[in-house]
């Protein structure tokens, strides 16, 4: 009887361990049941920024960016497959987030094989799909899916028509972002900074291009890893020019951060619109650094230096930003921050007159610039970035300040000095000077340093889009670039492309629109817009019709007929690409349309006008 009673006890705990949810087994997400989705156990009161999140930057802290979910979970064991008639296999998996306005998802590794395709979109707005190609993350690894907008996200893997690979998608974990009391823009979270904020690409910064290469956004992970820290940064040059990636950036971005996990920091490069408005940004990911330096805030002057893990792609278009440690206030009469204040795309703030030394609370004595900007300001996200001055040299860090409001008009911000970094603390540990000047040249000033070597080239195509007709092929020349050509279509269905040498063919394949990315080997990138069309056509623009050519044919001919041959409208020679009938003269009722090209191209359909 007590072995039934045991045996009974035993099976109804299985059943209960069973029965509970696959979320509730120390997950932080619930799978549906044919794991073509998950949902993401939100916990709202961990997602609200407090009055203290709030003030960090002017306290001089970090900003706290994100409430982290683990996922720990790949392509191999969720998500569906299925098969387009074209017979392309597709591989898709949707991510609910209750509520959520923006996050991001970090990826273990990332690995497209040749050949395929992921995009990534919210499921109510296809149209703004980011797509991703094998030359994104070329080697795979660690990977970071930023900007995702709205309360869910879809990942739509497209696998090559006879694959050789197979692709690698490790989800690790996802960025639920803090932004209440931020304006979130309709539609992307880039420009949900302040509009007295200016973009990089903006007229104000076109005397920074240069330096704007060095500067990044860096992400720390907080102890226990369930919340994120945002700061900004730039790779700094050293006397030994061996393009070792340093990082400056402040001290107080490691708060609550251990340091001796390199997996807790990561670096995005380039992350700025490509214009002067605000569009969305493209980037480059790091993940993984040493800490070399934390010279503190209390009795210090608020300085780190990070030394990130491997070295940097040759093709990265970065710059090491060159520095001048002395400390006279008076040689720097103007200058620029280049930061990206609540975690929005790179900015610039500038300022015209002289800064002057100050202490920043308990740190130490006369180690701080105090600047006034002209222009700009800054916000939770900026800590830690470069003071260039007039020059393009970085003199300091920012710590913190009151700069934080447009309408204000003493915008005061607080920067570590880099001659204080350098070597002024007693402790010789915190001295930056034996990683910046490995070669003990007593150097005071340093010129800055590109990664890539001779001149970078801009890419640049003949055109920029291509109407084609269904069933040809279009040459297309690339008239600037720096080589080794790779060629993406966003509907293989519509248009196709190859490169040989300087020229893309483009092959058309049925109606619709495709977009043809082409990427040099400095990862450079141009969209071809291919509008596949027939040569003939027409369309109702309020009370006209507009009648339009392609194909290098012009219009001999149009008429226009009722349904008992009655001719209304006969036009000859026309001799044009395009051409409008104003219909409101007719009356309501069905027509047919005629159109003769001087090619001999002929197109007739009925029409129903209604005034």
């Amino acid at each position: 009887m007590k072995k039934i009673l045991t045996q009974r006890i035993i099976l109804s705990i299985i059943v209960l361990i069973t029965s509970i949810p696959f979320a509730a087994q120390n997950k932080e997400y619930k799978l549906n049941s044919d794991k073509s989705a998950i949902s993401i156990l939100v916990s709202q009161e961990k997602t609200k920024f407090t009055v203290d999140n709030i003030l960090r930057k002017e306290q001089g802290r970090p900003m706290l960016e994100a409430r982290l979910y683990k996922l720990d979970i790949d392509m191999d064991t969720i998500g569906a497959w299925s098969q387009l008639s074209t017979g392309q296999n597709i591989w898709k998996i949707q991510i609910d987030v209750p509520e959520a306005k923006i996050f991001f998802i970090g990826l273990d590794d990332f690995y497209l094989p040749k050949g395929s395709k992921l995009y990534v979109y919210n499921k109510d707005n296809l149209k703004n799909a980011i797509l991703f190609a094998p030359e994104d993350n070329p080697e795979g690894g660690p990977y970071s899916f930023e900007n995702l907008y709205g309360d869910n996200v879809v990942l739509e893997y497209v696998a090559p028509e006879n694959p050789t690979e197979k692709p690698r998608l490790h989800l690790a974990k996802l960025g639920y972002k803090y932004v209440e009391g931020q304006t979130i823009p309709d539609r992307d979270y880039y420009g949900a900074s302040l509009p007295c904020m200016i973009n990089i690409n903006c007229e104000q910064g076109a005397d920074w291009q240069v330096q704007k290469r060095g500067v990044i956004q860096l992400r720390t992970i907080r102890s226990g890893g369930n919340n994120s820290n945002l700061c900004s940064g730039t790779l700094i040059n050293n006397t030994a020019e061996d393009k070792k990636p340093y990082i400056l950036t402040a001290y107080h971005c490691f708060e609550d951060v251990v340091v001796s996990n390199p997996d807790n920091i990561e670096v995005l490069f380039e992350y700025e619109s490509p214009g002067c408005e605000n569009q969305r940004p493209t980037y480059k990911y790091h993940r993984g650094g040493e800490v070399k330096i934390l010279n503190p805030t209390v009795g210090g002057s608020d300085g780190a230096l990070i030394l990130l893990t491997g070295s940097i792609p040759e093709y990265w278009e970065v710059y090491y930003n060159g520095w001048d440690r002395n400390n006279h206030a008076s040689s720097t009469t103007s200058g620029s921050i280049i930061h990206h204040p609540n975690g929005d795309i790179k900015k610039i703030s500038l300022f015209s007159q002289s800064p002057s030394t100050t202490t920043w609370e308990n740190g130490a004595n006369q180690a701080y610039w105090n600047i006034k900007y002209t222009d700009g300001i800054t916000a939770g996200g900026s800590s830690g970035a470069p003071l260039f001055n007039q020059n393009g040299l970085v003199i300091g860090s920012l710590t913190g300040g009151d700069a934080m409001d447009c309408s204000s008009q003493n915008r005061i911000d607080v920067f570590g000095k880099l001659w204080y970094h350098w070597d002024q603390s007693a402790n010789t540990e915190l001295h930056m000077s034996k990683y910046l000047d490995p070669l003990n040249t007593g150097q005071t000033v340093l010129a800055g340093l590109p990664n890539i070597d001779g001149d970078v080239k801009e890419l640049v195509l003949e055109k920029n889009s291509l109407d084609i007709l269904p069933h040809t092929s279009s040459p297309v020349s690339i008239l600037s670039g720096n080589d080794g050509y790779t060629i993406t279509s966003s509907d293989d269905n519509i248009a196709t492309a190859e490169v040989s040498g300087s020229t893309i063919n483009v092959n058309a394949k049925k109606l619709g629109r495709a977009v043809i990315t082409v990427k040099d080997r400095l990862n450079k990138s141009k969209e071809l817009v291919v509008t596949v069309r027939n040569n003939i056509d027409f369309f109702m623009d309020g009370n006209s019709i507009k009648v339009s050519i392609y194909q290098d044919d012009v219009i001999k001919q149009v008429r226009l007929i009722d349904l008992d041959g009655d001719v209304f409208y006969d036009k000859k020679d026309i001799n044009e690409s395009s051409h409008t009938i104003d219909m409101l003269p007719f009356r309501r009722g069905l027509y047919i349309i005629q159109i003769k090209t001087e090619k001999g191209g002929t197109k007739a359909k009925k029409i129903l006008w209604q005034k």
